[in-house]
């Protein structure tokens, strides 16, 4: 994906969440997991499942699943429940693709003004792709230079994701500006070093309390306003 020399006043690439973020699509992980988890006996709600799951790669939600229902999850492992839930949440998100387009106008911003925008996301790299063709967006990002969950061993808040979006981008941290919905998100792009770290959670979002150096917004559309004055010095907006 060739790009242009971004505009004064922007970040010298970008790196989106997928899920919270471009799509509000952890409510509908959180109903994949109550459909595939029923067969087990386990009759929950997702938005009850929601807070248990939320910003979590896979490999941390699944035990964190483990540790909340250890007798009906003693016979799964991580890989296979997986594959279940996946196939659910295609179906649901099939159906009816929850774009966040405030998010999606940003990402279409950022592109025109000549900025790399790649992906760092805890889910897997065929459900994402399957997820950005189904909502019409795939060509928005750097799909070569993105980090789903397959490519790393520790999810966020580990910082491993972004440090190799970082690296695959080659531009220093310091640069970057991150787009996430999540705590662990958050967490993970500032011990990175991103130069700023962006927050705007969804409706369907449990309560979290974010880590000093996330600038809340109060809607996509407040990032980068006019592509005015320098980006590293825009004032977070009050919680």
């Amino acid at each position: 994906m060739a790009d242009a020399s971004p505009a004064a006043g922007l970040p010298r690439a970008a790196l989106f969440d997928i899920d919270g973020t471009l799509f509000e699509s952890e409510r509908l992980w959180a109903d994949a997991l109550a459909l595939t988890l029923e067969p087990r006996g386990i009759r929950a709600r997702g938005d009850a499942l929601s807070p248990v799951i939320y910003g979590k790669a896979w490999p941390d939600a699944f035990a964190a699943l483990r540790a909340h229902f250890p007798e009906a999850l003693a016979g799964d492992t991580a890989a296979g429940l997986g594959r279940e839930l996946c196939l659910a949440f295609e179906r649901l998100f099939a159906a009816a693709p929850p774009v966040i387009l405030p998010a999606v106008r940003l990402l279409r911003r950022l592109r025109a003004a000549g900025v790399p925008c790649a992906y760092v996301s805890g889910s897997p790299r065929a459900t994402i792709l399957h997820d950005l063709r189904a909502a019409g967006i795939a060509d928005l990002l750097d799909l070569a230079r993105s980090v789903p969950s397959d490519d790393v061993t520790h999810g966020k808040p580990d910082p491993e994701g972004y440090r190799l979006a970082m690296r695959r981008l080659g531009v220093a941290p310091a640069a970057v500006a991150v787009f996430e919905d999540s705590r662990v998100g958050a967490l993970a792009a500032l011990a990175a070093g991103a130069g700023r770290v962006y927050v705007c959670p969804p409706p369907s979002a449990p309560p979290q309390t974010y880590p000093p150096g996330a600038l809340r917004l109060p809607s996509w559309d407040a990032a980068f306003p006019g592509f005015g004055a320098s980006w590293r010095h825009v004032r977070p907006t009050e919680k």
